[in-house]
């Protein structure tokens, strides 16, 4: 078994736990607070392993990179934190499935990865997945004109999510390239973690929601060290695993961990309308296996 796949499962594993972690803090803390720690923590604990192996940086190519996903992965988290913020985990989470569609676009403009056959078919189950994902649970009642429900605006957020990762997932690829994965992954973290300080900080009030709830001092102090943990972890695998191979392939792993977030949203968070979301993830799973094989 091929480092690159075991890394990539376990890419898919963290991105899940990752979710469900994100769910559970919206609920007693701010955006800003959750995101800022999330990542000055995992900034934090990959920082060690850059001088475990000294890095040759490509200054110029690797700013650029590092610019771009910088300002990208600002606006994905936002907006990926309010989605989870406000609705159910097992219906939201599952679009991030469609990174790969749009990857198989963005991927080919910036690092010249062609679509295959096989990429054209995953596409097909993973667009037929999101179609299910997105259908209203009293469809009966409404009527076929509500088919598809337009307005629901975290749908959108996660849509929009997942085609800002489908081009960062290849800019990282190329900072990566430009560095190593322990260097970029330190930086990017760190420098995202600055963002959300200064975001909360310019928003001029209270970080924390519901503080009778969970104490930072207590309960909410384990759940952030948990999630910086889990971050830190997830960004080492998925970073040394583009390094080793196509980031189509990692990507549609990671994707996969969304069936992770679906299992757990219906264990720990009690979410019901797990029978759709399964079957949607499913094919969406299906279509990302299509565009990794």
């Amino acid at each position: 078994m091929e480092l690159w796949f075991i890394l990539s499962v376990l890419t898919g594993t963290f991105f899940g736990v990752q979710s469900v972690l994100l769910k559970i803090l919206s609920k007693y803390f701010e955006q800003t607070f959750v995101l800022k720690y999330l990542f000055l923590i995992a900034g934090i604990l990959l920082l060690p392993a850059i001088f475990l192996s000294p890095t040759r940086v490509e200054l110029r190519l690797f700013l650029m990179a590092f610019s771009i996903s910088l300002v990208l992965n600002t606006v994905a988290y936002h907006l990926l934190l309010k989605a989870i913020a406000h609705y159910p985990v097992s219906i939201v989470m599952p679009y991030v499935g469609l990174t790969p569609l749009f990857l198989t676009m963005t991927s080919y403009l910036i690092l010249g990865e062609a679509l295959t056959k096989g990429k054209i078919v995953g596409i097909i189950f993973i667009v037929l997945g999101g179609f299910i994902l997105q259908l209203p649970e009293n469809l009966k009642e409404k009527g076929w004109r509500h088919l598809i429900n337009w307005r629901e605006k975290g749908i959108w957020m996660m849509v929009l999510v997942a085609f800002i990762w489908s081009i960062t997932a290849s800019v990282e690829k190329i900072a990566v390239n430009a560095s190593s994965p322990e260097f970029y992954g330190a930086f990017i973290h760190l420098a995202l973690g600055g963002v959300f300080v200064f975001w909360g900080k310019w928003q001029n009030r209270n970080s924390i929601k519901k503080p009778e709830a969970l104490k930072i001092t207590s309960g909410g102090k384990k759940y952030i060290l948990l999630i910086g943990i889990v971050s830190a972890a997830l960004a080492w695998c998925q970073l040394v695993a583009i390094k080793l191979t196509f980031v189509s392939y990692v990507i549609a792993f990671k994707r996969a961990g969304v069936l992770v977030s679906t299992l757990l949203a219906f264990f720990i968070l009690k979410e019901r309308h797990y029978l759709k979301a399964l079957s949607g993830t499913i094919l969406i799973l299906t279509g990302a296996a299509f565009i990794t094989l």
